[in-house]
């Protein structure tokens, strides 16, 4: 055989070769693509069960309305959460000049980073209930922007852990409250199970990353 015979034979076996390895490649990224689908919609299937299991535990009545509707309307305006602060700092005599700047970075950072950014990212519709589960709160609606992630459980637990950082000895009474702020919006059917989880998460880390820089500044808290 030529040397041109066998460059020529040489250039089909890797453009065979080339072409064969694009395909399985591609293969490769379809199948993975069936997976990332099929996990996706557990997911969900999981999360839509969970939140109709959570919604009927709780018996829907006017009280439990009006109770969870209190707590999502006071969650909504971060209201306990300010009343806390000021208690903390009056009562408590909290000197730290940073505790005042840290909580209100940490609410501002958590509702601009989930409000503004995630949610328009994501635009998850909220849960459709039948008309009649507004019935027993006339007086309360759910926004009508996207639902993931939750809004109202990421400032609770942003909140909750910046108030447990300067006050460790109330830290179950905050996360308490949080927690019931955060199964008000499941309750109400204004998000699902994994909007509050993945909400609740991102409050956390915000404030801890905060606190971690806290920690670790020049001007760190003196115990």
């Amino acid at each position: 055989m030529s040397s041109r015979a066998r460059n020529e034979v040489t250039s089909r076996g890797r453009s065979f070769k080339d072409s064969s390895t694009r395909s399985i490649r591609s293969l490769g990224r379809n199948d993975r693509k069936t997976v990332i689908i099929f996990v996706m919609l557990n997911i969900l299937k999981f999360d839509l069960y969970t939140t109709t299991l959570l919604q009927i535990i709780i018996p829907r009545n006017l009280f439990f309305s009006y109770f969870f509707s209190f707590f999502s309307v006071i969650g909504s305006a971060t209201l306990i959460w300010i009343v806390l602060a000021i208690l903390l700092v009056v009562f408590e005599e909290i000197k730290h000049k940073k505790f005042i700047i840290y909580f209100a970075l940490s609410l501002l950072t958590t509702a601009l980073l989930v409000n503004v950014v995630a949610k328009n990212i994501v635009r998850r519709p909220r849960p459709i209930l039948p008309p009649n589960s507004y019935l027993l709160t006339p007086n309360f609606f759910c926004p009508v922007d996207y639902s993931f992630p939750s809004g109202h459980a990421a400032t609770a637990f942003a909140a909750a852990t910046i108030l447990t950082y300067f006050d460790k000895k109330r830290r179950w009474f905050y996360y308490i409250v949080a927690i019931l702020i955060s199964f008000s919006r499941i309750y109400l059917g204004c998000h699902y199970f994994f909007d509050v989880i993945v909400g609740a998460l991102i409050g956390y880390l915000i404030s801890r990353l905060l606190l971690f820089f806290l920690d670790t500044s020049p001007f760190r808290r003196r115990s």
